[in-house]
């Protein structure tokens, strides 16, 4: 996997803005989620998509700054990547990174996975996802 920048997510600074949405999970996730968690903490759409609910402005999982699915192996595909790769397409996120404050004054490189002002890792994680 390619570098991605460090960020710094836990805990982190922003109130967590990125989990204010909730997240589309793959099936198996959405499976993995009800089995550990309950019926109704995942929905699916009228179009199929999983997707995570909101409670109090914030993903379910979302507790004290932190996810409670981090850890597991069922944490959503689209939460690890976010925001440098689209969890669909495994190319690059091109959609608003700026959902992540910590991108707002920083410029991102067209192109590129390097972000100004953050160093990159090797190990195809971010600080965003620890361990």
């Amino acid at each position: 996997m390619s570098a991605l920048p460090v960020l710094p997510c836990f805990p982190c600074p922003h109130a967590s803005a990125c989990c204010r949405y909730g997240t589309t999970v793959t099936d198996e996730e959405g499976a993995a989620i009800r089995q550990h968690h309950g019926e109704n903490l995942v929905y699916q759409t009228r179009w199929g998509e999983w997707r995570t609910r909101i409670r109090q402005g914030y993903c379910v999982f979302h507790a004290a700054n932190r996810c409670a699915l981090h850890d597991k192996p069922y944490y959503p595909a689209v939460c690890r990547g976010f925001p440098f790769t689209d969890a669909e397409t495994g190319g690059p996120y091109l959609y608003d990174q700026t959902i992540c404050p910590e991108f707002i004054g920083r410029r991102q490189s067209k192109g590129s996975n390097q972000v100004e002002g953050v160093e990159p890792v090797e190990d195809g994680r971010r600080s965003c996802n620890p361990g």
